[in-house]
């Protein structure tokens, strides 16, 4: 489990720093606040998995903190602790969302053993939920963004949904994907494998680039107990978790040259093995890959197979990045508007020309993911009813606007477009750019990008 992020409130200054450093020695990363609005703040600015929270404060009592919490960050676990507290009190913060509540007086160890417990609950649910994302058939966002024909209303964007609907109609066609990163090319896997008839089996996604190396060949084709250190027990691989459905290698063009004939093979005789195996395990998929670079580049460089490209890209769909299809723009900012005042319980705010023609004007490195994310955190920072050109961050430079569709030769002045707009906060600009980020690191080194500004 990762290093749990602790944000503690109290108006007790010696309650937080004595917290914090015992925290802090038990391999917890925290944060303190003595006002509810700094802890609103660092949640803004900070990823945070539990709040340790005092219930008698001013300005808003613990219980109001997590009401507010809950519904901006239902992810984020509350702990509750107070000297004031009885049945009815505990009753109510349960029934609110609180994980755990602490009465005072309390040891320190207490605290660490409802942080412990939590963390559990946390790790599992995590656990649950990449399960639940696995085999999902397709995702109650998805089935919206479906009704909503995907992804906008252009001429450029019904194409790719003409070709879409021809892929799904054949499902045992090989498809390639490519555009951009936040272009929605794992959201047009899903509705080709949901619209065609392999829908009840797995859609199975795998990030090509996000598996080190030396597992690559366990997490694509298994193994057995025993096979190499740390293989404690038999392991599918995706290959397999995927038969009858659907496997999606995302990033399929950063896949090493050494694995990519193991894969040639296991889709051409449609058998697998799995590491320390000696028996062959029959398999049927449908492969659909994605990438944001030019393959056959990588195939005059020697970096990518011919005959593995020949296998995979049997059909292929392009979708255009938004910066090229700006009539997609209105409606996509009006249906992340509606989802999300929905979610705050609130009315659709109006966006306003202004807004409109600012956004149209803007290169959009991260594209639809990018959107999204800015209409998200404009209606978390806006109350009123209309939304203006101040509540969208998008002070990008024009000048890094990409000259050409072809990722890969400007891909360097699109990190560097990412970092700067995120402040060289390298965990957001990969957010940003859709990928890992350790790909970033390894994108940076190449392309020796300066990161003007040290962060956390």
């Amino acid at each position: 489990m990762n290093k749990l992020a602790i944000l503690i409130l109290d108006d007790e200054k010696r309650i937080t720093e004595t917290l914090a450093e015992y925290l802090q020695k038990q391999n917890f990363h925290t944060f303190t606040a003595n006002l509810p609005g700094e802890a609103f703040q660092i949640i803004h600015k900070h990823k945070v998995d539990i709040i340790i929270t005092d219930i008698m404060m001013p300005q808003m009592n613990g219980i109001e903190v997590m009401r507010k919490v809950k519904k901006q960050n239902p992810a984020i676990e509350v702990i509750l602790i107070s000297g004031h507290g009885n049945m009815n009190t505990v009753i109510e913060a349960m029934r609110l969302g609180a994980i755990d509540f602490i009465p005072k007086p309390f040891k320190l160890y207490d605290v660490q053993i409802a942080i412990e417990r939590t963390g559990k609950f946390l790790e599992l649910h995590n656990k649950l939920r990449k399960v639940e994302d696995h085999y999902s058939l397709i995702s109650r966002e998805m089935e919206g963004l479906i009704e909503r024909d995907f992804i906008g209303t252009s001429r450029e964007i019904k194409h790719v949904l003409e070709m879409t609907m021809t892929a799904a109609e054949n499902p045992d066609v090989n498809v390639m994907i490519t555009g951009e990163n936040g272009t929605g090319k794992e959201i047009i896997a899903r509705i080709i494998h949901h619209a065609g008839i392999r829908k009840q089996n797995p859609f199975y996604p795998v990030n090509s680039s996000a598996i080190p190396e030396t597992l690559l060949e366990s997490e694509f084709f298994g193994h057995l107990k025993g096979s190499f250190t740390g293989a404690t027990e038999n392991k599918k691989g995706c290959f397999e978790l995927a038969d009858g459905g659907t496997l999606f290698l995302d990033e399929i063009a950063d896949m090493p040259l050494n694995l990519q004939s193991k894969i040639l093979r296991a889709i051409e005789e449609k058998k697998i093995k799995p590491v320390g195996s000696n028996r062959e395990i029959s398999v049927d998929i449908r492969i659909i890959s994605a990438t944001n670079k030019k393959i056959e580049e990588l195939i005059k460089e020697n970096k990518f197979r011919q005959d593995l490209f020949y296998r995979i890209n049997a059909f292929s769909i392009e979708i255009p990045p938004l910066r090229e299809r700006t009539d997609d723009i209105k409606p996509l900012l009006e249906s992340f508007v509606s989802v999300f005042s929905k979610k705050q319980n609130r009315p659709a705010p109006i966006i306003s020309e202004e807004l409109l023609q600012k956004l149209q004007k803007y290169p959009f490195p991260g594209n639809v993911r990018e959107l999204k994310n800015m209409a998200q955190r404009a209606l978390m920072l806006n109350s009123s009813s209309k939304l203006i050109p101040a509540d969208f961050k998008c002070d990008i430079d024009t000048s890094a606007k990409p000259s050409s569709v072809d990722l890969d030769k400007n891909e360097k002045q699109l990190i560097i477009a990412s970092l700067q707009k995120e402040n060289y906060n390298q965990t957001k600009a990969a957010e940003l750019l859709g990928i890992s980020r350790d790909a970033l690191k390894r994108k940076i080194a190449k392309h020796q990008i300066e990161i003007k500004k040290t962060l956390v």
